[in-house]
């Protein structure tokens, strides 16, 4: 099933490639990782990296009660000043993109959802993992960075 922009994903496959060409070196091992990747498994990277950007604590409320995803949003200063964002933000396709090309790595799901539950470490025979704390679900740095505008923690009173 193919990607469809504003349902599973907040950017095409090609608008993923365009910007991991854009960032990444031709040797760089995050973007030699997404050139080996069918399109089937771009696409699933892409809709496992929405959803996860969705599942965020985001600030404000959706644009449309009935759109099907998270953005685009309206945040409370906007709504007082009478200001909507009818597009979703580049910084936010953007994420999905870096969320995607860290699980074509093999960072996976289930280790940053181990670190939301809070284990500090595991072994599995010779191998061992020992984490900081916790991620707060975003398994990519850059992505974090991207999101940060967006994700909520607190309110003004």
């Amino acid at each position: 099933m193919a990607l469809t922009v504003g349902i599973d994903s907040y950017i095409t496959r090609a608008e993923a490639e365009q910007y991991l060409e854009d960032n990444y070196t031709s040797t760089d091992t995050k973007y030699t990782a997404w050139l080996t990747l069918s399109d089937h498994d771009a696409d699933v990277l892409l809709r496992k990296a929405a959803r996860l950007i969705d599942s965020q604590p985001i600030q404000g409320y959706k644009l449309l009660t009935t759109q099907a995803m998270a953005f685009p949003r309206i945040l409370w200063t906007d709504a007082v000043n009478g200001f909507a964002e009818y597009d979703v933000p580049d910084a936010v396709k953007y994420a999905q993109a870096e969320i995607a090309v860290t699980l074509a790595l093999g960072n996976s799901e289930e280790r940053a959802d181990l670190q939301a539950q809070g284990v500090k470490s595991f072994s599995l025979g010779n191998l061992s993992e020992t984490y900081a704390g916790k991620s707060g679900g975003v398994i990519s740095q850059r992505a974090k960075e991207l999101l940060a505008p967006f994700l909520g923690g607190g309110f003004r009173i």
